[in-house]
C-alpha cells in the first residue's frame, strides 16, 4: 500500500555508500535518538485514491524525504544519490528545504515525491 522507500534506498549503491548497510533510513519522519549522521528520514504526509470509470484504480502518495548530514557537501552528495534512487519509481515534485537545523547544526536537504501504487 505505502510506497516502498526503504527497499529503493537499500538497493541503491550510491545511497548505501553514504548511509551504510543496512542503510540508516527511517520512516515516520524521524530518526532514533543519537543516530549517527548521515542518514535519511521520510514520511507520507498525504495522498489520495485515484479512481476511474475504467477501474484502473491506484493510490497516489506524497512522500517527503529528508537527507541529513553533519557536513554540508556530504548532504548534497546524499541528496543526489537519494534522488537518483527514487526517481525511477516516483515523480520528484518539489524541493522543500536546504538548511541547517538550528539545534543539531545538521544540514538537511528535503524533497517531495509522488508515488503511484496500483491497487
Amino acid at each position: 500500500m505505502l510506497p516502498l522507500i526503504y527497499p529503493l534506498l537499500s538497493g541503491a549503491a550510491g545511497v548505501t555508500a553514504i548511509i551504510g548497510t543496512p542503510p540508516r533510513a527511517f520512516r515516520h519522519g524521524s530518526a532514533p535518538q543519537n543516530v549517527v549522521a548521515p542518514y535519511v528520514t521520510w514520511s507520507a504526509p498525504g495522498g489520495f485514491a485515484e479512481n476511474t470509470l475504467e477501474g484502473a484504480d491506484a493510490d497516489v502518495w506524497r512522500v517527503q524525504v529528508d537527507c541529513w548530514s553533519d557536513i554540508d557537501t556530504q548532504v548534497e552528495t546524499l541528496a543526489l544519490a537519494v534522488r537518483t534512487a527514487l526517481e525511477p519509481a516516483g515523480n520528484l515534485i518539489a524541493y522543500i528545504a536546504d538548511e541547517q537545523d538550528p539545534v543539531t547544526k545538521r544540514y538537511r536537504i528535503s524533497f517531495s515525491f509522488d508515488f503511484i501504487n496500483a491497487r
